[in-house]
């Protein structure tokens, strides 16, 4: 509710698991909209994602801007107030 003035797009890749686990984790936090995007990828595509994005952990969160570019900055996305603030400098 805090972001609902910004234009997001909120991507969830789903790291090896299986299509029902992955549609009950969707059901039980209730990550729908129509700005949310989920995908359950293949192993090789997940690691070739991985790779490009350097995930090295799980969570990780990436802010990607409009034009594709993968922003280099380190802010907890549960932080609303601090991501708040990054998106208005982006704007």
């Amino acid at each position: 509710e805090r972001l609902k003035d910004y234009d997001l797009v909120y991507l969830y890749l789903c790291n090896r698991s299986s299509d029902k686990s992955w549609k009950n984790v969707i059901k039980q936090y209730n990550l729908t909209g129509d700005n949310i995007v989920h995908y359950n990828l293949p192993e090789a595509q997940q690691s070739a994602i991985e790779h490009f994005l350097g995930v090295t952990g799980y969570p990780t969160y990436k802010l990607i801007d409009r034009n594709g570019d993968v922003l280099n900055v380190n802010v907890d996305p549960r932080d609303l107030e601090s991501l708040a603030k990054l998106l208005e400098q982006m704007k």
